[in-house]
């Protein structure tokens, strides 16, 4: 019979005592709960970064859209949730285009060949959502015959993007609607 059977293990044969395994147990949980906060923070970091990203293309788009409309227009009128241009488009003439901040919160956007009448923006094309007036009373537009200030904020999440800025009507020419409004 060997010598072995029956005796108790010793030195590196013997495994972890109780107190070791609590104080690896310990250890672990809290490396995993200080990894878990970095993982938290990272992903709430990455929505707000997504939130901010998103707000500021849809100011750009207004933004873009009005500034490169206007100053090839000829006239237009400003309304405190309304603007609408007479816009030289080139070769084809002259087309009426119109911006609105809808009470849904939505900047939309139509252009046609006659005046736009119509006040049912679901057929309108939406520029961005998530979309308030900084102006006096929700008011997003300000201005007069040749010219347009806007003062927006664009939400996404939770972040919130200011866009603010002017253009002027530069166009002149024959050819030019009577009249867009």
């Amino acid at each position: 019979m060997s010598a072995t059977v029956g005796r108790a293990r010793t030195g590196d044969d013997a495994g972890m005592s109780l107190p070791e395994v609590i104080v690896y147990a310990a250890v672990s949980a809290l490396l995993l709960s200080v990894l878990a906060g970095v993982f938290y923070v990272g992903s709430q970091t990455q929505a707000a970064v997504g939130g901010r990203d998103a707000a500021t293309g849809a100011g750009q788009v207004v933004t873009n859209s009005l500034q490169t409309s206007v100053r090839n227009a000829s006239s237009l009128l400003v309304t405190g949730t309304l603007v609408k241009a007479r816009v030289a488009t080139g070769a084809l003439g002259w087309q009426c285009v119109t911006w609105a901040l809808t009470a849904d919160n939505k900047l939309v956007y139509r252009a046609a060949s006659a005046a736009i009448t119509s006040t049912d923006y679901s057929t309108w094309t939406v520029l961005a959502t998530g979309a308030r007036g900084l102006l006096g009373g929700g008011a997003a537009f300000s201005g007069g015959s040749t010219q347009v200030s806007y003062s927006l904020s664009f939400a996404s999440g939770s972040v919130s993007v200011p866009v603010a800025g002017a253009a002027m009507a530069n166009a002149y020419g024959t050819g030019s609607p009577e009249s867009c409004w």
